[in-house]
């Protein structure tokens, strides 16, 4: 119980912690976004796996814009 209350917590602080890096990460300096696996201590870093989403480009964004705009009626 304890190493699941454990991990739950690191997962919650390393997901605060890679948003944070983030929004504060230079594109020039980093290309790579930081990930909440950069965050978790070594031996928590083997249950976690690497996000593999989608890049956002104009194409998925028009995708989005139908599902946030309200249609005249």
């Amino acid at each position: 119980m304890y190493a699941g209350r454990r991990r739950e917590h690191w997962l919650h602080t390393s997901h605060l912690m890679a948003m944070l890096a983030n929004c504060h990460r230079d594109p020039k300096r980093q290309r790579r976004p930081f990930d909440v696996a950069d965050f978790l201590p070594v031996d928590l870093k083997s249950t976690v796996r690497r996000a593999s989403g989608l890049r956002l480009n104009a194409g998925n964004l028009r995708l989005l814009k139908p599902l946030f705009t309200k249609k005249k009626a």
